[in-house]
């Protein structure tokens, strides 16, 4: 009778064990999970891309794409001390905030270890060539670009001619500088671990859309609650608004029903 080893058994079944778990573990080390586990639940692959950009539109004001920002580097700084060393690449992060809006007790509450956050403000005019700088570095794991409410960015704001008349040749000229800031801050993290998150205004208008590997869309409907829609992906993923809970009432529904996924990507 014909018998196998059992080292000749355990190679094709290795191969097939491969086979089905080598996507999983590719697709986890491409994505940035969330602290925020009810809103990884709402993104196609359980958190953000990395190596990309990804822009988070929400109403001026909501600070809802703060707090996301905020739960992505609370993730990528939690995941660089699972790897065992502080000076484990990918542990800082960085944020450009031109309005001076970060405020650092909201910082710490929301997880971030604030001894390896660089805050940069720089002036309007160098806001773009900042940006580049610091993401053609690759020193960041999650680099933020607050740019809400920032005249001239991304079609924000009304840039005034003469006589104080709005001037929109000049804004589309403003609007189409920061669409090729974008394809530079594309290239400069493509590959990397790095992810770049662009805050924007959602109900500013623009003529033309940004090149960014994910746009989500953020809108509160209630306290501790919101919609979550991604509007574009690079692989064509695009959902409806989705509601997530937040806060205790999203622990105690998750305690209620499943085990929630693990949080943090090992990968």
């Amino acid at each position: 009778m014909f018998s196998m080893s059992p080292v000749a058994l355990a190679a094709p079944l290795a191969r097939d064990l491969l086979r089905h778990t080598l996507p999983e573990f590719e697709a986890r080390a491409k994505t940035l999970p969330l602290t925020l586990q009810e809103i990884n639940d709402a993104l196609p692959e359980g958190g953000l891309p990395r190596g990309g950009v990804v822009e988070l539109a929400a109403p001026r004001g909501l600070g809802r794409s703060t707090s996301v920002a905020l739960s992505a580097c609370a993730s990528a700084q939690a995941e660089a001390r699972l790897r065992g060393t502080s000076a484990t690449s990918g542990a800082w992060c960085a944020w450009i905030d031109p309005s001076g809006s970060l405020f650092a007790p909201a910082v710490a509450r929301a997880g971030v270890d604030l001894s390896r956050l660089l805050v940069a403000r720089p002036p309007l005019e160098m806001l773009a060539k900042v940006a580049v700088r610091m993401a053609m570095s690759r020193a960041f794991a999650v680099l933020v670009i607050d740019v809400a409410g920032v005249p001239g960015a991304f079609g924000q704001g009304a840039v005034k001619g003469e006589r104080g008349a709005p001037a929109a040749g000049r804004r589309e000229e403003d609007l189409a500088r920061w669409v090729n800031v974008v394809r530079k801050l594309a290239l400069a993290t493509e590959g990397s671990d790095g992810t770049i998150l662009l805050l924007t205004d959602r109900q500013a208008a623009r003529p033309m859309p940004l090149p960014v590997a994910m746009r989500l869309e953020l809108e509160q409907v209630a306290e501790d609650r919101l919609t979550v829609r991604v509007a574009k992906d690079r692989r064509g993923r695009v959902t409806s608004p989705t509601t997530v809970v937040l806060g205790s009432k999203a622990k105690a529904e998750r305690t209620a029903g499943s085990e929630p996924r693990p949080v943090l990507s090992r990968a």
